[in-house]
């Protein structure tokens, strides 16, 4: 009997520290999880999301799902080209305010341009939160048109136009976005 009591005490021994292992793995992954936020949030000062401020965006020609085409002529000054994933935790955390800033927006959807990245049936509902605010470009990964015109490297991204195509403003944040542009 003393030898199943002795068995007993080690399988209960190494199913605690089993338990403690887990606990410890866990809690490191959530660290590991945060620091990766952490760091496709940084700020354009850390790296650029896009081309840089300053940089004439390449040509593209796109349709938003109004059956709208547009193209780098289309972007006028004050527009507002943002860049979303549903895959993207930090894209989560910035859709309200995105959604505040553009609904301020003298020009109303007009002036914003929400492209969203991945498969259709994926962005179904992100695509129904921001089209009220923007209009809709879906492009299947950053390979697309105007990913690739916009030079996108990660996102989310927001993008403050300037003259004839060039960025005026860029970052992760909604924040880099400046206030004056609300009117």
């Amino acid at each position: 009997m003393p030898v199943v009591w002795a068995a007993l005490a080690i399988v209960c021994a190494i199913s605690l520290l089993n338990l403690v292992l887990t606990v410890a793995v866990i809690r490191r992954l959530r660290e590991h999880t945060e620091l990766i936020n952490q760091g496709r949030a940084q700020s354009p000062a850390q790296g650029e999301v896009t081309l840089p401020a300053g940089t004439r965006v390449g040509e593209f020609r796109a349709v938003t799902g109004d059956d709208r085409t547009v193209t780098r002529d289309d972007l006028r000054q004050g527009m507002v080209v943002a860049f979303f994933s549903p895959r993207c935790p930090t894209c989560v955390e910035q859709k309200p305010a995105f959604i505040r800033y553009a609904s301020g927006l003298s020009g109303g959807r007009d002036d914003v341009i929400a492209v969203l990245l991945g498969s259709p049936e994926e962005l179904e509902g992100l695509r129904e939160e921001l089209s009220g605010v923007a209009q809709i470009v879906i492009e299947a990964d950053v390979d697309g048109e105007m990913s690739t015109a916009f030079g996108l490297r990660g996102y989310p991204a927001f993008c403050l136009m300037g003259e004839k195509g060039v960025l005026s403003v860029t970052g992760f944040q909604v924040d880099v976005l400046p206030e004056s542009a609300v009117l």
